[in-house]
C-alpha cells in the first residue's frame, strides 16, 4: 500500500501495517486532531494524529536507513537483524499515538490521575493491535514495542532504537514541526530534514562516563548507544531546536489557542460528569478501553453543539467568543523577583476583577510544564528526602568526522543553543472581556511597574 503524504510524499506500507492502519482502533486517530483547537486560530489546521503517525513511521525508518550506512552498526548488526530492528521501530513509531485523547493534548485534562496518553496507547496496543502484530510481524514480540514505547530496556546497545521514538530529535519531533508548520500556514516550524539525515549517527557512551564525555564510534561501546550527529550537522540541529522554540512561541503558546485550552478543558469535565457521572469528569480508566476509543472530536463537537445553549464553555467556543489578553509577561522571565512580581500582579487581578473565569482570567499554566526549546529536558529523581524531582539535560551529542573518538555535547560547540537551553519557556497572561481589555491593559501595566519598583528596593534592602 502506498499513502500520498503531502510532507513526506509516497510513504510506503507492507502488508501487515496496512492491516493496522484499517483496525478500528487506528482509523479513530482520523477524528484526533493534532493541535486541538487551533484551527480557531489558524483555519488550516485541521490534520489530525492519523497522518502524523504515518509521518512518524516514514521517518523512523529513514533515520534506521541512514544509520545503516554507518560501519559500526553493519558490523554490529546482520542485515536480517537489522531489518527486524527497523520493523520493529515502524511499528512503535505508527502506534506511538493511539492512545490519544478527542482533541490530542487539549484533552490531556481530564486523564484520571497518574494516567497519560501513553498508558493508553500500551493498553490499547495490547488489546486491538496484538494479534495483527503476532499474525503479520512474527520475528517481533509485541512486548517490545511496548518496551520502546514505555522507554523501557531492551538491551545496552538498542538504547538508541528508544531515541527515535522519544529523544533529543526522534522522528516524532521531525514529523510534527514539518507538518504543524504546513498546516498553520506559517514557516516557523521549517528545518532541513534532509541534512539532519545525512549527518545523524550514534555513539556508544560508557556508563562510567561523565555528562560531558563520550566514546566515539571507534570505542568499545561497553555503556548504551545514543543517537547523535556529526560535526557537519550542527547548523542544522539548531536550525531544528530554534523551529520548535519558534513553534512553541508563534502556535502551541498563541494567546487565542491558551484560552480555547482553557474552554475545552473547562467543558470536557461538564461534558464527561454528565456522560460518565461515575468518573467525577474524567476520562474512562484503563478498565474501560472501549468507552474510551468511542470518544474522538466528532464525539465532542456534538456535545459542543447540543449543550451550547446551557454549557457556556461550549457556547463560547461554538460562537468563538473569547476573552482578550490585557497583559503578557515575557516569554523567558525567571528568578525569584519575577515570580515575586507577577504572583503579587495576580493577587491585585483578581481582586480588582474578580475570579470568574468567564470574565477574567490569569493563565499560568506554562510555568507548569517542563517546556524548554532544548529537546533534552528531563526530570530525574534526586533520591533526598524530600523526594524533589530535578532537571536535567540530555545533550545532542556531535562526533567530530575527522575523529570518531572525539565526541561533544551540542552546548560546547553552539553558543545559542547554550544560552536557549537555560531558559524556560514561561508566559503568563491575564485575560478580561473585550469591553474591559484597554481599561485592563493600562491598569495592569500600572500595576506592574510599581510592583517592580517595589521588589527592586527590597532586594537592595531600602525596605
Amino acid at each position: 500500500m502506498r499513502i500520498r503524504d503531502p510532507i513526506h510524499g509516497m510513504i510506503e506500507l507492507n502488508s501487515g501495517e496496512a492491516a493496522i492502519i484499517k483496525e478500528e482502533a487506528f482509523q479513530r486517530l482520523r477524528r484526533i486532531r493534532q493541535l486541538a483547537l487551533t484551527s480557531l486560530v489558524y483555519p488550516g489546521a485541521t490534520h489530525t494524529r492519523f497522518e502524523h503517525s504515518l509521518g512518524v513511521m516514514h521517518l523512523a525508518s529513514r533515520v534506521m536507513d541512514s544509520l545503516y550506512k554507518r560501519p559500526f552498526l553493519r558490523k554490529r548488526f546482520p542485515e536480517d537483524e537489522f531489518k527486524r530492528l527497523r520493523q520493529l521501530v515502524r511499528l512503535a513509531a505508527l502506534l506511538h499515538d493511539v492512545g490519544h485523547a478527542p482533541f490530542s493534548h487539549g484533552g490531556e485534562g481530564v486523564f484520571p490521575t497518574g494516567l497519560k496518553h501513553e498508558h493508553y496507547s500500551i493498553a490499547i496496543i495490547r488489546k486491538y493491535f496484538a494479534p495483527i502484530i503476532n499474525k503479520y510481524f512474527p520475528e517481533i514480540k509485541v512486548e517490545e514495542i511496548v518496551t520502546l514505547l514505555d522507554k523501557g530496556y531492551l538491551g545496552s546497545d538498542l538504547v538508541f532504537l528508544g531515541k527515535i521514538i522519544d529523544g533529543e530529535m526522534d522522528a516524532d519531533k521531525l514529523d510534527y514541526l514539518l507538518r504543524d508548520s504546513y498546516y498553520c500556514g506559517v514557516r516557523y516550524g521549517k528545518y532541513d530534514l534532509e541534512r539532519i539525515l545525512d549527518t545523524v549517527t550514534f555513539v556508544p557512551v560508557r556508563e562510567t562516563l561523565s555528562s560531558n564525555e563520550f566514546e566515539g564510534e571507534g570505542g568499545s561501546g561497553t555503556g548504551f548507544w545514543l543517537l547523535g550527529v556529526d560535526s557537519d550537522g550542527i547548523q542544522a540541529v539548531e536550525e531544528l531546536i530554534f523551529a520548535r522554540y519558534w513553534m512553541f512561541i508563534q502556535v502551541y503558546f498563541h494567546k487565542t489557542r491558551r484560552i480555547y485550552d482553557y474552554y475545552l478543558t473547562a467543558f470536557l469535565k461538564d461534558f464527561l460528569h454528565q456522560r460518565f457521572p461515575q468518573n467525577g469528569g474524567c476520562l474512562p480508566d484503563l478498565d474501560h478501553l472501549e468507552d474510551y476509543i468511542n470518544l474522538d472530536d466528532c464525539t465532542v463537537l456534538d456535545a459542543i453543539k447540543e449543550m451550547r445553549q446551557s454549557n457556556e464553555w461550549a457556547r463560547r467556543i461554538y460562537e468563538r467568543d473569547h476573552l482578550s489578553e490585557a497583559f503578557v509577561t515575557l516569554p523567558h522571565h525567571s528568578g525569584l523577583a519575577s515570580y515575586l512580581i507577577v504572583e503579587e500582579l495576580k493577587e491585585r487581578f483578581t481582586a480588582r476583577y474578580g475570579n470568574d473565569p468567564t470574565l477574567a482570567f490569569v493563565d499560568d499554566r506554562a510555568r507548569k510544564l517542563p517546556t524548554n526549546p532544548f529537546f533534552g529536558l528531563k526530570k530525574e529523581e534526586e533520591g533526598g528526602e524530600d523526594g524533589k524531582e530535578k532537571e536535567t539535560f540530555a545533550s545532542i551529542i556531535v562526533q567530530d568526522k575527522h575523529n570518531l573518538e572525539k565526541c561533544h555535547s551540542i552546548f560546547e560547540l553552539s553558543l545559542p543553543l547554550e544560552l536557549l537551553s537555560q531558559r524556560n519557556i514561561n508566559i503568563v497572561r491575564f485575560y478580561v472581556t473585550r469591553e474591559k481589555k484597554s481599561e485592563a491593559a493600562s491598569w495592569c501595566n500600572e500595576q506592574f511597574t510599581q510592583i517592580q519598583s517595589k521588589v527592586k528596593k527590597i532586594e537592595k534592602g531600602w525596605i
